[in-house]
């Protein structure tokens, strides 16, 4: 009989804690995928409706899509199952985070001055790269971050390049680059 050393043993511990992060990520990423195609044609809409509305309907419009993606967002998170790798009251920590994101971008909006609308534009685009970006360096998932990155690379580059056409950028980029991440992280 062959007895296995400690560094062996750890090693074997090592890999298969190795395996199982993968496929946690991997799990997360098909469950996230629906989600983030949601929200991407949610984008698409709400920054189409900044570039043809009057900034006075700005907040309802996104009000409204908001209500719809919140709750689109709950209805595909109520469709899974603890077998399919996801925690007990993961639904409910996950709208508790999106609320609270909607929080954080209302207060900025609430407490910066409203003299240049170009920075509100930007402004989730910002915001939603960089939480990603953290996201998927913190899960070690790195889809997550490469798609956070592109995001917010994608929103300072149309803030500086194209500022008179940001919120048709941001539509394009942010909207369809959400839709298609969508899709790339549903099949993983």
């Amino acid at each position: 009989m062959t007895s296995v050393s400690k560094h062996e043993a750890q090693a074997a511990l090592s890999d298969i804690d190795s395996v199982t992060r993968r496929g946690m990520a991997l799990r997360s990423y098909r469950h996230a995928g629906p989600i983030l195609m949601l929200w991407g044609v949610i984008w698409g809409l709400g920054y189409l409706g900044m570039a043809r509305l009057a900034p006075e309907y700005w907040g309802w419009m996104w009000g409204g899509l908001d209500v719809v993606g919140v709750g689109g967002t709950l209805l595909l998170s109520s469709r899974l199952k603890p077998a399919d790798g996801v925690l007990p009251g993961q639904t409910w920590r996950t709208s508790l985070g999106m609320a609270a994101c909607v929080a954080f971008i209302l207060a900025i909006v609430a407490v910066f001055p409203k003299t240049e609308l170009l920075p509100y534009i930007a402004l989730p685009g910002l915001f939603v790269g960089f939480l990603y970006t953290v996201m998927g360096v913190v899960m070690a998932a790195w889809r997550y971050a490469l798609i956070g990155a592109v995001v917010f690379v994608a929103a300072l580059l149309g803030y500086y390049a194209w500022p008179q056409y940001l919120a048709e950028w941001l539509a394009l980029v942010g909207g369809g680059g959400l839709f298609l991440s969508g899709l790339w992280l549903r099949s993983a």
